[in-house]
C-alpha cells in the first residue's frame, strides 16, 4: 500500500520531527507522539504511528520559552530574505532554526524530502520587536548560517 502526501507516494514510513520551543525533549515526546498518531488517523492511515517514528529535538530552547537566540534570529532572517517567508520568534522561528541546524548536522539524507509545517504567529513579531532588533545588531554572521545551538 502507497501513502500519499501532498500527491507524491511515499515507500518508507515518515518521520515526525519535532522542535520543542518549550519543553525538554523527555517531557514533550508523549505529546507529539499523540499529535503523529491524530494527524494519521485524521490522514485515514489505517496503521499505527511507531513511536520510533517520532522524535523530539529540544536543543533550540535557549534560555527558555520565548527568549530569542541567535539561531531563531537567523533563521527569521534567511526563511524572509530568501523565501519571503515570515516565521515568528516564539514557535516557528526556533523550529525553523533546528531543522537548518539538523540539515547542517547531516541528520538528513540528499535524496530525503522534508515538509515543514509553519503553524503562524506572526502577530508575535510585533511583541518581539525591540529582542529581534537587539539580537540582530549583535549578530556576526550573513542570514545563511544558522549557528550550532
Amino acid at each position: 500500500m502507497h501513502r500519499y502526501v501532498l500527491g507524491s507516494p511515499m515507500e518508507k514510513q515518515p518521520t515526525a520531527v519535532a522542535h520543542s520551543v518549550r519543553h525538554s525533549e523527555e517531557k514533550q515526546r508523549s505529546a507529539v507522539y499523540e499529535l503523529a498518531k491524530q494527524t494519521a488517523s485524521l490522514l485515514g492511515y489505517p496503521e499505527t504511528v511507531p513511536q520510533t517514528a517520532v522524535m523530539v529535538d529540544d536543543r533550540w530552547i535557549g534560555a527558555g520559552y520565548g527568549s530569542p537566540t541567535d539561531a531563531m534570529t537567523s533563521a527569521l532572517r534567511l526563511a524572509g530574505a530568501t523565501e519571503g517567508i515570515i516565521l515568528d520568534p516564539v514557535y516557528s522561528g526556533k523550529a525553523f532554526a533546528g531543522l537548518l541546524g539538523n540539515i547542517a548536522e547531516g541528520k538528513f539524507r540528499d535524496d530525503q524530502n522534508i515538509v515543514f509545517l509553519h503553524t503562524g504567529g506572526t502577530p508575535a513579531l510585533f511583541a518581539y520587536r525591540a529582542a529581534l532588533a537587539e539580537h540582530a545588531s549583535n549578530q556576526q554572521s550573513p542570514p545563511h548560517r544558522v549557528s550550532e545551538p
